[in-house]
């Protein structure tokens, strides 16, 4: 029998486009999700904005670690202060940090990396940003998986 009449060539291509997607990090209603958070987040009245952030993670920088304030002015980072002592970070250490727009751009860049089995983010119901994005690592990966808690987003003038 060919291929071209074997009735079976047909379900193990959707059997294969199935499991596909059950491998991707993040699944055709996640992707739903995040189109609707960019979507609200877009429709924002303002530009310039702080949040707060915070990471969960084994390898990551002390900075990191500790709970900041992020100014944002036109896309663009413009200070980070350490929350508990209200210190400014210097210009250098910055650069771990990001508008919202490079936090959405961040996830979807998980869809493409090697080492990650899985992302779930939630976001904030009126604006759109994320406000908890967890990576998992694939089985056998060993401290890199990690969760960043975004909050207190609020606009500047």
């Amino acid at each position: 029998m060919s291929m071209l009449r074997d009735p079976r060539v047909p379900f193990i291509g959707l059997l294969s486009c199935v499991l596909t997607a059950c491998t991707s990090p993040l699944s055709p209603g996640e992707l739903l999700a995040l189109r609707q958070a960019e979507a609200r987040w877009a429709a924002r009245p303002f530009q310039a904005y702080t949040y707060e952030t915070v990471t969960s993670c084994g390898e990551c920088s002390d900075i990191m670690r500790q709970a900041v304030r992020v100014a944002v002015s036109s896309g663009q980072v413009v200070g980070v202060v350490l929350v508990a002592n209200d210190s400014a970070l210097a210009p250098q250490d910055r650069t771990s940090f990001t508008s919202v727009d490079g936090l959405f751009a961040q996830i979807r860049r998980y869809q493409d990396e090697d080492w990650v089995r899985d992302v779930v983010v939630e976001f904030d119901p009126q604006l759109g940003y994320p406000t908890s994005i967890g990576t998992f690592p694939k089985a056998g990966i060993m401290d890199a998986g990690a969760t960043q808690f975004v909050r207190n987003l609020v606009p500047t003038p």
